[in-house]
């Protein structure tokens, strides 16, 4: 017995080892827990690369697998990174990468094989969330000297966390979310033992990875400083000796990652948020009113939604807050602690509270968010929130020994009551069960069972035993014992309960997951693969052309099926580039960030190098303008009989026309044919011979010129356009229709497709004669009551050819070409305009027979060059200067930070060596 005892008293002193007899790796269990929990809920769930379901959610179905496509193809087939043309006409690659693709994970995908692309993809994510609970256990591990199973779980509560998954689709994010705690652990080592390195790398890669998240966790940097002060005063002296200190190696770390962000910042400058403007008057989130009962209600708001089985935040909603119901309880524990000094419960607190109204007042959003407000996906810095949380829980862990029942009570008394703050303390959920739907109080049930089992195993764990007067060595040495024990086991309860909770936690996220259906992704699959391919082995010798579908399934599907593109949906579009595919009837929208091409007007694709199309359902394409060239069962590849290439004599008159998104696009296309061509006679005629109906819908105030109002009066009403051709020629229609209505169109009572559009669009029909009669059939929800404009126009096929022999005379025969730098001749059969359809950042330089040459923009987008009659050599270079700027800063950075550990270890070194003779 004296040995065990003694035993006891040694390992209690001394917990580590204890551990190093188990030789448990727990910050490796931290990993597997959040990963292997995704991986079992993708595996149920049939989600890639398990199923036939996906992880493609949203904009990482639309954007982020199609951009990481295009990025493995650029470096497996050695394209230049410096730009793009795969999307959206040609862009900056810098800045899309900087945002979207420079995860150190992305560049494994060079050696996948292209069949296994989107399962490897798709396992991003659970690798990221696993290294978010390697992290973060390490993190838990050093700052508290604990090496058990506890820093694995908490560990997996912060890689499952509300933020990680409801913005796990946003895989590009999930980097930065995970090194936050190698971020905060070596921003304490800095602080505290002067210990550079780890703060430096991993506040570098965090930036480089995202710089978007990367610029919330340099505010958490500076947050954490001051909060390290506040609670571990040492001095001024010592406070401006640290802030020195930390402001150089962030200085150092920003600078490594220039290379990326300042290329990035550059190409910002081009976007739609270059254009956002700070709030001035008091504006909140969340609150019904702007009062100060209205941010309260909202504190309050934010506060419940740190509650278990809620809905992760997809894309609209509240913070995601929840990190644990036992996080909760954990955080008041430690506020009611004594052995937690008061600047420390302040600091605290002060944090949360400032992340709380962070998320409400608009200005303090506004700033949170890189000075710009977001386009859904709200409080993208909320993990920051979970974060302090599960410190502050786990900090109470480490002195749970400590708590009298009374304290532990009172701590489940206010985790309750700030999980009844929820909106959805009272809603019920329908709930199928023994062949009976029941509607079940979930949230109210959810918390209060697990807070009530978390409060009960707490208080068993507190349980002491008085040790009675008089009792022997022997009586009191197993009393303790038993009171170890009772410990231990409440210990053990209470982790069981956390992995039960964890569990919890990931069904309700796979149960409310959308999921995407990816049997069909790419469109067309292997047919339409073999289409593209057969298109590349036609133009083996064209060094430039593009194409793209005649309707889209995603908004990049010139980066998702590796061609020369012209739609792009990504926060990276030039603004400008924009305005333009909206003036010549694309759908296109500035503040969306995207423009969309599908089959319309083929005035349009003469300024757009456009040569082919490609169809992939099936439908026969064919018209005066293009001609089918291969099929593939349902996809087939046509060819535009009016294609002009990347760049084409035109009339100086184009430069100085003004680009419109108002009006008519009719009557745009025919000033835009005029003052490139010189051809003085409308291209399009619209068609003046038409009627509004409807079926079930009334409709009024009719304007004559194709705008009407309506109210819909059934469900599925119709609201129909008949329009009469006038002559023969092909026809397009314009549409706006606000409420975004499902619309069929068909020529002669047979339809050609059905579309549903979001944004004013002008779509091509089809080839007709005089007297042909064009359907559009509006469908109409009831009660709907909106207006809507729809127009149709004939093309001239005259007054087209006649433009498109002036403009085909003379045009630009590329030479040489590189992402970078493009070189051809032209031979000008008169002084004119060589327009290209490049878009111009502003970083296109333009030579013109060795010389450089002032350029123009065509509608404020297109580089456009003056060129006098004669034979002429054209060059373009594209010269990034934040690139340029950036990759200098990086080098020098790295230098400065290599210089540092070179000297701090040749120090250390001397050290050694003088203090060896001094020993002996």
């Amino acid at each position: 017995m004296w040995y065990t005892n003694l035993k006891y008293r040694f390992l209690r002193r001394n917990p580590m080892k204890l551990e190093k007899r188990k030789k448990w790796n727990y910050p490796a269990i931290g990993f597997a827990i959040p990963c292997l929990g995704m991986l079992f809920v993708m595996a149920v769930s049939q989600y890639a690369p398990f199923g036939k379901y996906s992880m493609l959610y949203s904009d990482m179905y639309h954007q982020y697998y199609p951009f990481f496509v295009a990025f493995r193809n650029a470096l497996r087939e050695g394209r230049g990174l410096l730009y793009t043309w795969s999307v959206g006409l040609g862009m900056d690659y810098l800045g899309l990468i900087a945002y979207y693709l420079a995860s150190p994970l992305n560049l494994l995908s060079v050696l996948v094989p292209e069949r296994w692309l989107l399962g490897y993809f798709s396992l991003l994510v659970p690798i990221k969330l696993g290294l978010a609970g390697l992290f973060f256990s390490l993190f838990l591990k050093h700052i508290f000297h604990r090496n058990d199973l506890s820093v694995s779980v908490f560990g997996g509560f912060y890689g499952l966390c509300a933020w990680a998954l409801g913005y796990q689709w946003n895989v590009m994010w999930l980097d930065t979310f995970a090194l936050l705690p190698l971020v905060a652990l070596g921003t304490v080592s800095l602080l505290k033992e002067k210990k550079v390195i780890l703060y430096t790398v991993s506040l570098f890669f965090s930036i480089f990875a995202n710089y978007y998240i990367g610029l919330f966790t340099c505010i958490f940097v500076f947050l954490l400083f001051f909060v390290y002060q506040i609670c571990r005063w040492g001095g001024w002296k010592k406070f401006f000796c640290d802030l020195g200190r930390i402001a150089l190696f962030s200085a150092i770390a920003i600078g490594m990652s220039a290379i990326l962000t300042v290329p990035a910042l550059t190409a910002l400058g081009t976007t739609q948020s270059s254009v956002n403007k700070f709030p001035t008057s008091f504006r909140l989130n969340i609150a019904k009113e702007h009062t100060i009962l209205g941010l309260l209600d909202a504190m309050r708001q934010v506060a419940g939604n740190m509650g278990g089985s809620l809905e992760p935040t997809f894309k609209e909603g509240l913070p995601n807050l929840y990190c644990g119901i036992v996080s909760v309880f954990l955080m008041f524990l430690f506020l009611l602690a004594k052995e937690v000094r008061l600047r420390d419960k302040i600091c605290a607190v002060g944090l949360l509270l400032f992340f709380n109204v962070s998320f409400i007042i608009r200005q303090l959003d506004y700033i949170w968010h890189g000075f710009h407000f977001t386009n859904m996906i709200p409080y993208r810095f909320s993990f920051l929130y979970s974060f302090v949380v599960l410190y502050m829980a786990y900090r109470a862990w480490t002195l749970r020994r400590t708590f009298e029942p009374k304290r532990i009570v009172l701590a489940g008394v206010l985790a309750a009551a700030v999980l009844a703050c929820s909106n959805q303390l009272t809603e019920t959920v329908p709930l199928e069960l023994f062949g009976k739907e029941w509607n079940i109080h979930l949230y109210f049930l959810y918390n209060l069972v697990f807070l009530v089992l978390y409060l009960l195993a707490m208080l068993v764990g507190n349980i002491t035993e008085t040790v009675p007067e008089g009792a022997t060595p022997r009586e009191i040495a197993k009393i303790r014992l038993e009171v170890r024990r009772q410990f231990l086991r409440a210990r053990a309860l209470l982790l069981g309960i956390m992995a039960v909770e964890l569990t919890a936690n990931l069904i309700c996220f796979g149960l409310y997951f959308p999921g995407t259906g990816v049997s069909n992704y790419p469109k067309g699959t292997q047919k339409t693969a073999s289409v593209i391919r057969y298109m590349k082995e036609r133009e083996k010798n064209n060094l430039f052309y593009r194409a793209e579908t005649t309707h889209s399934q995603t908004l990049n599907d010139g980066a998702l099926n590796n061609y020369n593109g012209v739609s792009t949906f990504t926060s990276s579009a030039n603004v400008n580039t924009t305005l333009f595919m909206q003036s010549l009837g694309f759908s296109a929208k500035n503040t969306y960030n995207r423009y969309l091409f599908e089959e319309s007007s083929p005035v349009s694709n003469l300024f757009l190098g456009l040569k082919y199309m490609i169809e992939r359902d099936g439908k026969d394409k064919t018209s005066t303008y293009f001609t089918e060239v291969n099929r593939f069962g349902e996809t087939a590849l046509l060819e535009n009989q009016s294609y002009l290439p990347l760049g084409f004599l035109a009339n100086s008159e184009l430069a100085d026309l003004e680009f419109t998104t108002t009006g008519n696009g009719f009557d745009f296309q025919n000033r835009l044919f005029t003052a490139a061509t010189g051809v003085t006679e409308d291209v399009w005629h619209r068609i003046g011979s038409f009627r509004i109906y409807g079926d079930g819908v009334n409709v009024f105030e009719e304007d004559g010129q194709g705008c009407c109002k309506y109210d819909s009066t059934v469900d599925k009403g119709d609201l129909t356009y008949s329009f009469t051709a006038e002559t023969d020629g092909f026809v397009c229609v314009q549409l706006d229709l606000p409420k975004r209505n499902e619309f069929y169109v068909s020529v002669n009572g047979e339809e050609l497709y059905k579309e549903k559009i979001s944004l004013q669009q002008m779509l091509a029909v089809k080839d007709v004669k005089a007297g042909d009669e064009i359907t559009l059939r509006i469908v109409c929800p009831n009660g709907e009551s909106s207006s809507t404009t729809v127009t149709a126009a004939v093309l001239d096929a005259d007054v087209f050819n006649q433009g498109y022999q002036v403009l085909s005379a003379s045009t630009w025969r590329l030479t040489k070409f590189r992402s970078t730098r493009l070189e051809g001749t032209i031979d000008c059969d008169r002084d004119g305009l060589l327009y290209t359809s490049i878009p111009q950042n502003g970083n296109w330089h333009v030579f013109v027979d060795g010389q450089e040459t002032q350029t123009v923009k065509v509608g404020n987008c297109m580089t456009a060059v003056s060129l006098t009659e004669g034979t002429h050599t054209v060059r373009f270079v594209y010269r990034n200067p934040g690139f340029e700027l950036g990759w200098k800063i990086s080098a020098a950075s790295a230098g400065v930070f290599a210089l540092w550990i070179f000297m701090t270890r040749k120090d250390r070194k001397r050290g050694k060596s003088a203090r060896k003779p001094a020993e002996n």
